[in-house]
C-alpha cells in the first residue's frame, strides 16, 4: 500500500492481499515495480519472516534432498538465496500474464532451485504458475500450492508460465 501509484486495497479498513487493486500502468511500470523491491527491503518485520521460512523451511528441504540423493552427503555446503524476494503481484480480472520461459534466459545458474511460495489463496485466485517436470518436457502442471504450501522446481531450466487471472482477485506470490 505504500508504493505510490501501484494500487490500493478495497476495503482499506480491512486489506487484504487478494484484495488489493493495482493501477492500470502498474504491470509494466519499471518505476513503481522498483519502488515495490523499496517497499519490500524496507520492510523489516516481512524480511525476518522471510529469513524464517529461508531457514526454517527451504534450506533444511534442501538439505534434506541432497542428502536423500546421496546417501553419504554430509560435507558442509554454503547455499546462497535471493534477497529481497520478488514479489509479484498478478491483478484480476485481466489478460495479462508471464509468457512461457526459463529462467536461463535471464542468466540465472544451473544448481538454482525455484521456490514458489503464494501468499493469497489459490480457491480465490484460481490462478496458479504452471511448470514442465524435466527440460523440454512439455507435461506442464499446476502447482496447486495454497496458502502454507510452497512449490520447488528447476526454473532454470524448466519451463514455467502463469495464465491470465480471470478472477476478480489479486495473486500475490514470492
Amino acid at each position: 500500500a505504500g508504493v505510490e501509484g501501484l494500487g490500493r486495497f478495497r476495503d482499506a479498513a480491512r486489506p487484504r492481499l487478494e484484495d488489493f487493486a493495482m493501477s492500470e500502468d502498474a504491470w509494466h511500470h519499471k518505476d513503481k515495480q522498483a519502488g515495490l523491491t523499496d517497499a519490500v527491503l524496507a520492510d523489516a518485520a516481512f524480511l525476518a519472516a522471510f529469513e524464517r521460512f529461508v531457514v526454517g523451511w527451504a534450506l533444511p528441504h534442501v538439505k534434506a534432498r541432497l542428502a536423500a540423493a546421496d546417501g553419504a552427503y554430509a560435507a558442509p555446503t554454503t547455499f546462497y538465496y535471493q534477497r529481497p524476494p520478488t514479489l509479484r503481484l498478478q491483478p484480476g480480472p485481466s489478460e495479462r500474464f508471464v509468457a512461457c520461459h526459463d529462467d536461463a534466459k535471464y542468466g540465472h545458474q544451473p544448481g538454482e532451485l525455484n521456490f514458489w511460495l503464494p501468499l493469497t489463496s489459490l480457491a480465490e485466485t484460481r490462478t496458479t504458475l504452471w511448470v514442465e517436470s524435466a527440460p523440454g518436457a512439455d507435461d506442464f502442471k499446476p502447482l496447486e500450492a495454497d496458502l502454507g504450501r510452497c512449490g520447488v522446481f528447476h526454473g532454470t531450466y524448466c519451463r514455467h508460465y502463469v495464465p491470465p487471472n480471470a478472477s476478480s482477485k489479486t495473486r500475490v506470490s514470492l
